[in-house]
This record gives structure tokens, sequence and C-alpha cells, in this order.
């Protein structure tokens, strides 16, 4: 019978009690939502602090890590025994790996740039990451360890990876005035150019079932989410809201999607909704919330 993996929800380092009281409290009309075997992981602002929490499907919270340096961006790895994200525990942002089962932590990345937006290869064996490191934001591969590090893209404006579930490398490229969506092999060879026209087109990712690409941009003026069917390349707009929609995530089985809406400042919100953009309801309520993904489920 497939479940959650309990580890996450029993790795907390403690219960924020204020926090809970921010939790929406769903009602049955949003039951088709919130009744998913998926935690949320995400990175919430407290104290002009940042650490990372999961929120389970009855809006239960729980923080995970407990650091005065900002933790941020959570990934959680294929198995579901780690956990990649960014961190200024040691300098500006640099990439971390915490084992979930000993709690124990690994700094992976410590070049002198930024180094972050972290994602998994489907086998569980390798990250992908953005860095400057060589001058310009380009993206690398590295080990769950944090070796064999190399770059596999060349340009200088390429950002927001995810390693798909058909083994290729999605991610934004700055094409003339506005990012596009791009995907290559991991050892970042053919690249091929899967979007155009105006706007910005950021953070892509294949669906687990390979139908459509997720991603958030301004094509039609306001951040807002959008995905492209992969066989006729028409795009449909999922949400329209006056605030901000950003940084979306699949579910693994492609049934939800995990975003951000708010103004980046004093009101950032962890929302839920249907693939097809519908029954939208928020996570949290009030506060700084970003950066959310889920966790994935076991058998």
């Amino acid at each position: 019978m497939k479940r959650i993996l309990n580890t996450v929800l029993t790795l907390v380092v403690g219960w924020n009690a204020s926090a809970q009281s921010e939790l929406t409290t769903f009602t049955t009309a949003s039951e088709k939502v919130v009744k998913q075997d998926y935690d949320i992981l995400f990175t919430k602002q407290l104290n002009n602090n940042d650490n990372i929490y999961s929120i389970n499907q009855n809006g239960r919270l729980k923080q995970i890590t407990d650091h005065p340096r900002k933790d941020s961006s959570p990934m959680m790895s294929p198995d579901g025994k780690y956990m990649v994200f960014t961190s200024e525990r040691k300098g500006w942002w640099k990439i971390w790996l915490m084992n979930l089962e000993t709690q124990t932590f690994k700094q992976l990345t410590d070049a002198n740039s930024a180094e972050y937006s972290p994602s998994w290869s489907p086998d569980g064996k390798r990250i992908v990451f953005v860095s400057s490191r060589n001058g310009g934001s380009e993206i690398f591969t590295m080990t769950s360890e944090g070796n064999d590090i190399q770059q596999i893209s060349n340009g200088g404006n390429n950002t927001m990876p995810t390693w798909a579930s058909d083994n290729r490398i999605y991610y934004s490229s700055k094409v003339s005035s506005a990012y596009q969506i791009y995907s290559m092999k991991p050892n970042g060879s053919d690249s091929k150019q899967l979007s155009s026209g105006k706007g910005d087109k950021l953070m892509p990712q294949l669906a687990p079932n390979k139908s459509e690409i997720l991603y958030y941009g301004n094509q039609e003026g306001n951040m807002e989410i959008y995905k492209m069917n992969i066989s006729t390349g028409r795009t449909s707009r999922l949400t329209n809201d006056s605030l901000m929609d950003i940084r979306p995530r699949w579910s693994p089985d492609s049934n939800l999607i995990v975003f951000e809406r708010g103004n980046k400042r004093n009101n950032q919100q962890i929302y839920l909704m249907n693939a097809d953009g519908s029954n939208q309801k928020p996570l949290t309520r009030s506060g700084y919330n970003y950066a959310p993904s889920f966790a994935f489920r076991k058998d």
C-alpha cells in the first residue's frame, strides 16, 4: 500500500505552535486536493531567518531545519532518504545535503559564487545545479556526494534546471531579451530550444508522465503558471491572479501542482491546485513562504 515516507514526519527538530495558527483548515469542498499521499517541503521565513518545513495533507506544519543562517529550496531524493537544499551556513548560497534518517548534514559545494537550484537525477546518483564559479550563470552536475563536478552549459545565461524522468535536463536560457525553455542531455549535448515568443519562461519541468512541461512566466504581463503540451507545443495558462504565481512543482503522479502566490515581500503563500489549474487552495495564510516541492511517496 502506497504511503508517504514517514522519515520526513519524524525527523523534525521542533513544532512551531505559532505557525500552526497560520495554516488553512480545509473543508469538504477541498478534499479532492488535500486528500493525497504527499507531504510538501518548503521554506518559511520567521524573524528574518529562513528554515525548511514540511506541511501534510491536514495542514500540520513541522520544522525540518533549525539554523541561524538561511536554509532554502529543499528537494527530496527519489528514494526519500536525503534532502538537497541551498544554505548560507558557510558563506553565500551553497548546496547542502541532509540525511533524513540520521539528521546529519554535508556541504556539497564551496565555490566563491552563489550556487543554487539543485535537482536530483531520476536514479538519485547525481544532482544538477546552477553556479557562476566559471563566470556567468551556468549549469553543472555532480555526484550526490559533491564529487565529479562538471559544467554542462556554456553561454552565461542559463538557470533553473530540473532533471526529468526522460533523463534530460530542462532549463531556462536567455535568448535576446527573454528566457526560453531548453532541454539537453546530462552531458550537455543535444541542446534543444523548446519555446519562443515574448516574455520569460522560467523553471521548466517535464511532467512525470512526460506529456507536458510546467513553467512560470510573464508572457501575458503578470507572472503566471503555464503548461506546454509536448506533442502540440500548445500552451495553457493555469493561474490568473493579481499577485505573482511562481515556482510551480509537479506531484510525482502528475495530478497536482504546488506553487507560490504573493508579492515577494510580506505576503508569499504556498498553494496547491489540480494539474488543470482547478481547485486552487492555500496551504499557508500569512508571512513569507517559498520554494515548495513534493516529498516522494514510497511503496
